[in-house]
């Protein structure tokens, strides 16, 4: 398989949202939304190990994710999305995207060439006279469509070779949200205290170990995506105060705190199409997933238990995008902490009469 870069444009500060990819959808998990939103979560740039050779993913659990890119029991992947951050722009930099499985017997990341689902090496970014740092926002598409599982758990990253001169000269990197473990940044992840890491660093040796990090990156789909976001009032960890907080839709939905000490966040869930920029996203719950996807012919699969699935309601987009509150903070009771509850979403085209499912994800209360 063989990439070329369709989309490269310099970006010179994370402090205003990208535009919008050309009707693809990057599965990005991170606390904001990179097309749409002001990035003011992203703590640093950093690496997967310094300037040293490694792999550096994002967990795709089948505990937490479903369909991913389900086009109706075939879940693709068209190409990648990241942003990369350069100290001198003045010269361009080589990464590669590699997409891997999770070993079949440990369900950690498999380090092997044959955990490999995707591997594509020599990218490059382009390059500045303007010289200095700057950051460049990298959309490379597959000339073959890739393969995703659909129910099973993948990993999704970008391969940084090494670089010493990397980070006093020059030299790419990514980036990232920290967690509140991972350093003393003021801004980054808010999960609850000991929720787990869902970021993996890969050495050329195959050492793996995990990070206390979000970054910037994801694959290109067709499909919607919905990711579940965590609201706690009390927190700046994503650089604003209310009114204008957003819902964090990366570790804080997967892992919010709802123990009434000292947390009691709330739920909201988010759906992105730049498909259908105006559509009508239509909401539903359940406390499980299916035995098995269920298809529903053109419009994808329903990866959530159809029996005790329970419809939530909808929301009008807009400029490809809406949030629709589940819980606000504080109504979640503590006694509720240990439940696991998944959502899915289907995106209806008032245009044309289409629909599509989105992927599901879990929170884990």
């Amino acid at each position: 398989m063989q990439s070329r870069i369709s989309v490269s444009c310099l970006f010179a500060a994370a402090t205003i949202a990208s535009s919008l990819a050309a009707q693809r959808n990057p599965f990005v998990f991170f606390p904001q939304d990179p097309e749409r939103q002001a990035i003011t979560s992203a703590s640093f740039v950093g690496r997967p190990d310094w300037n040293n050779a490694a792999e550096g993913f994002q967990e795709l659990n089948s505990d937490w994710f479903r369909g991913i890119g389900d086009e109706g029991g075939s879940c693709l992947a068209y190409g990648f999305y990241h942003w990369a951050a350069d100290e001198d722009v003045s010269t361009s930099e080589t990464y590669g995207v590699v997409l891997r499985n999770a070993d079949p017997v440990t369900g950690l990341i498999d380090p092997t060439a044959a955990g490999e689902i995707v591997r594509i090496s020599g990218l490059t970014t382009p390059s500045s006279p303007a010289g200095g740092r700057g950051s460049w926002i990298m959309t490379d598409i597959f000339t073959t469509p890739a393969a995703l599982p659909c129910t099973d758990t993948w990993f999704m990253g970008v391969d940084c070779p090494a670089n010493p001169a990397w980070p006093t000269t020059d030299g790419h990197a990514l980036w990232r949200a920290d967690t509140p473990s991972a350093s003393t940044a003021a801004v980054g992840e808010n999960p609850r205290a000991g929720a787990p890491d869902a970021n993996w660093t890969v050495t050329p040796g195959g050492n793996v170990f995990s990070n206390g990090w979000s970054y910037i990156l994801g694959v290109l789909t067709e499909t919607p995506s919905l990711h579940v976001g965590g609201l706690d009032p009390n927190n700046s960890r994503q650089g604003q105060a209310l009114p204008l907080m957003q819902a964090n839709i990366g570790l804080n939905g997967l892992f919010p705190d709802v123990s009434g000490a000292p947390r009691s966040d709330g739920i909201t869930l988010r759906v992105q199409d730049n498909a259908v920029p105006a559509g009508l996203a239509f909401f539903a719950a359940t406390p499980f997933y299916g035995a098995s996807p269920i298809p529903f012919g053109s419009f994808g699969q329903l990866h959530l238990d159809i029996v005790s699935s329970v419809t939530l309601g909808f929301a009008p987009m807009a400029g490809g995008a809406v949030e629709f509150a589940v819980f606000a903070p504080g109504s979640i009771a503590p006694g509720f902490a240990g439940t696991t509850l998944r959502f899915q979403a289907v995106v209806l085209d008032p245009a044309t009469g289409g629909a599509q499912f989105t992927n599901a994800q879990a929170t884990e209360l």
